[in-house]
């Protein structure tokens, strides 16, 4: 299998943790998020936009562009969650796709292009709130913005990695505390 694409992350420590604060976090960390992407776009013409996704997911991420900002090193700093899960079928993508299109609803002329799908390496902050009740916020590590979609997903990669004995180290244990 080929090596995954890592997306470049393009929000920084302190705006993540400001936009996390806003949002209610005391505590956020990096995280990497293991996700498959496909292109998007006109038959047998190039990507305009790309569909993010597992098969666990209920709706896919959207990434308007014609280039993934990738570079080629791998994941640095943060948790690693990769769901190891084989890659969406043909017509769980098309299904993601039909959700995307009737969220946003508009006529859409590109359709999901017939390459199989990329791994790739999805940049993400995770906030975490304290009280009676504890809360896990997912920001975008390209955007800011809130991705409540990946909750599922890494919760899951979380607890595995907690069952696998992987000896996960604390956001109190680092320091990242707001």
């Amino acid at each position: 299998m080929a090596e995954r694409l890592t997306l470049v992350r393009q929000i920084n420590q302190h705006a993540a943790k400001q936009r996390l604060q806003r949002l209610g976090a005391r505590a956020c960390e990096p995280a990497w998020v293991s996700l498959w992407t496909v292109g998007l776009g006109r038959p047998n013409g190039r990507p305009g936009a790309w569909l993010l996704c597992t098969q666990a997911m209920r709706r896919a991420l959207l990434l308007v562009g014609a280039e993934l900002p990738v570079h080629n090193e791998a994941p640095d700093t943060g948790i690693q969650i990769d769901h190891a899960l084989p890659p969406p079928t043909p017509e769980a993508l098309a299904r993601l796709w039909l959700w995307e299109r009737m969220a946003t609803p508009r006529y859409w002329r590109i359709q999901v292009l017939g390459k199989a799908p990329e791994q790739l390496w999805l940049p993400c902050w995770l906030g975490y709130t304290g009280g009676r009740q504890h809360r896990l916020l997912v920001i975008s590590g390209l955007s800011g913005e809130p991705l409540p979609m990946l909750k599922p997903v890494i919760l899951r990669g979380l607890q595995q990695a907690h069952n696998n004995g992987q000896g996960l180290i604390t956001s109190e244990q680092r320091g990242n505390s707001l």
